[in-house]
């Protein structure tokens, strides 16, 4: 029997936000257990929270309304994917930081749906979101228009705002010494780029949308799989 959708909106605390799930390193007791003044509550939907944060004094209702999606935000989802383009969601987790990581990804393609998950035995998080782009992108059999939707902010705006183009055309250099961390997954992300018509968009993380929360929980749990494999461009930087 499936469990029924929750929310904990954690307002103050050491990392504020909206949260689905309530243990584990990216669950909202970790954000709140022992610290001072924590402020937080748990909720069975969106409205409930929005009815909450009302009753908030104005600095801090401000503060949580920063954290709760737009009441007009509507996911993609199955029934209004667009036709003929494909649409991507994706996340990567790592446990430590670096440590055990995973990756999950969420594909829709007018009316087909595929999800898509790996792990290394010791990566980074952001080189598992990276990775989940590479592998949705991989996925695909022939040239497409594809929307990437990530919650970090690490590979949206450095696609979005050309810096890892212009990485790339450094040498892989961010200055004149300093090397760009995770060269040889911007590379296979930008080819795989040069091959499809993609366009990045970033998502609020813990946030409700379904296929982003989908993708967090495959990432995760890939991450918790025994015997992973090594994630040899880490290993080799």
């Amino acid at each position: 029997m499936s469990q029924k959708q929750q929310y904990y909106l954690v307002v103050r605390g050491r990392q504020p936000g909206l949260y689905q799930q309530w243990q584990g390193a990216d669950g909202a007791q970790a954000q709140v257990d022992g610290f001072p003044n924590a402020l937080y509550k748990r909720f069975a939907t969106l409205a409930a929270a929005r009815e909450w944060v009302a009753t908030l004094p104005p600095a801090e209702r401000a503060q949580a309304q920063a954290l709760l999606p737009a009441e007009a935000e509507t996911p993609v989802s199955a029934t209004d994917t667009p036709a003929g383009i494909v649409v991507m969601y994706t996340d990567g987790s790592a446990i430590g930081n670096p440590g055990p990581g995973g990756y999950g990804v969420v594909l829709r393609y007018n009316s087909h749906y595929k999800e898509l998950s790996g792990g290394f035995r010791h990566t980074t998080n952001n080189r598992m979101e990276l990775m989940a782009c590479i592998a949705g992108l991989r996925a695909l059999k022939r040239p497409m228009a594809v929307t990437i939707h990530s919650d970090s902010e690490y590979v949206v705006q450095a696609m979005q705002q050309g810096w890892a183009r212009r990485w790339q055309a450094n040498n892989w250099l961010r200055n004149k010494s300093e090397p760009v961390k995770n060269a040889d997954l911007w590379a296979e992300l930008l080819a795989l780029c040069d091959r499809h018509q993609v366009t990045f968009v970033r998502v609020p993380g813990h946030s409700g949308v379904p296929d982003n929360e989908r993708c967090h929980e495959l990432a995760l749990a890939a991450a918790q799989q025994p015997d992973l494999p090594p994630d040899e461009g880490f290993v080799a930087a």
